[in-house]
């Protein structure tokens, strides 16, 4: 292909920095960097730009985003949506007819309907997210997975991989390793009694796990400290710090933080969120069935009288956990991923198909 398309990413725009945004900002500088032409799209101009440390094109698309909104909220658009939609298309990106347009699994069943002459990737980071809008009395023969335009999915563990094979065993399923930048998160040295968790997801059990500890009896020296509204290099700050991690996975076709914190050197303490099969090692975590609060109260209480009796100990095992991770998941691992998934895109007969 002698002109490589522009290779569009549609990105969120979150109030908080999330892992499945730096992983598409990854992928795209990625990309650059081996002569593709691939851009961030997002709905408008917001902090995320400033939340992780890489260079890529980022351009604006309102309208796309709305049309995306419309449709996944099953929106009836009315004549006065219509001229709101064109007036956003006026101060939009313009998108070209040969560009690839890359989604996420969040927008719903009718992505593949929404600017249908360009051609299509699924970045799906969470297959638990897969059919999240779709109704339960709808016929759907004709999905943005076996859609004849939608060229591959791109999953991020074997756990998502397994998902894709059974309930859509006909499609190209590829799978990516993610990586975990060991610059940024990287062995904590200066432990504290410090357990450190992420409040973002699940939040009525955080609240349930992080009183009851409070209430029943944390030990003086010891501290909670949540992870909320952080750049990337002030999340591994604090992950450095702590000794303990708390996970709240759910429905994680991966589950990036529990890692990151074990890079940093934690002690990793509650749910596996299915993807998190693939990491959550009895030598370095707890795991705890989801949603039984007084079992996770009393694991991670557990944890802190291990500490107590045997801190070294505790600490190589927090080792343990980093030289996991930098033997299981490096960001070479993910470029060589990333650059062989994009080589068998592009060649894909689907890509010339028209």
């Amino acid at each position: 292909m002698p002109n490589k398309p522009t290779i569009y990413f549609i990105c969120p725009t979150n109030r908080s920095a999330s892992g499945g945004v730096k992983q598409m900002y990854r992928q795209v500088q990625i990309l650059n960097e081996a002569g593709y032409n691939a851009v961030i799209l997002h709905r408008k101009l917001g902090k995320v730009e400033r939340w992780f440390n890489a260079k890529v094109s980022i351009k604006y698309n309102p309208w796309l985003f709305k049309r995306l909104k419309y449709d996944y909220r099953q929106k009836k658009i009315t004549f006065s949506k219509k001229i709101f939609l064109k007036i956003l298309k006026l101060i939009s990106h313009r998108i070209e007819k040969d560009a690839i347009l890359v989604f996420p699994e969040i927008y719903g069943p009718r992505i593949h309907k929404i600017m249908p002459i360009n051609k299509r990737i699924i970045f799906n980071q969470n297959c638990y997210y897969t059919f999240d809008h779709f109704a339960l009395d709808g016929d759907y023969k004709d999905t943005p997975y076996n859609s004849t335009d939608t060229v591959a999915t791109i999953v991020a563990s074997d756990d998502a991989k397994n998902y894709f094979s059974y309930a859509f065993p006909h499609i190209t399923t590829l799978k990516m390793r993610l990586g975990i930048n060991h610059d940024v998160f990287s062995l904590g040295t200066n432990k504290r009694k410090q357990i450190c968790f992420m409040p973002r997801k699940l939040g009525g059990d955080v609240s349930q796990v992080v009183n009851i500890l409070r209430l029943t009896g944390l030990p003086k020296d010891w501290s909670l400290v949540s992870i909320d509204n952080k750049t990337e290099s002030e999340v591994a700050t604090i992950m450095k710090e702590s000794m303990i991690f708390l996970s709240f996975n759910f429905r994680e076709g991966f589950g990036l933080p529990p890692v990151e914190a074990m890079a940093c050197g934690c002690y990793v303490v509650g749910y596996i969120g299915q993807g998190g099969k693939e990491y959550f090692d009895p030598s370095f975590t707890t795991a705890v069935a989801e949603g039984d609060i007084i079992d996770y109260v009393e694991a991670v209480k557990t944890i802190i009288e291990k500490f107590e009796q045997n801190q070294n100990e505790m600490l190589k095992r927090g080792q343990l956990a980093a030289e996991f991770v930098s033997s299981h998941y490096t960001l070479q691992m993910e470029k060589e991923d990333t650059l062989n998934i994009w080589h068998e895109i592009m060649q894909s007969p689907k890509i010339f198909a028209r």
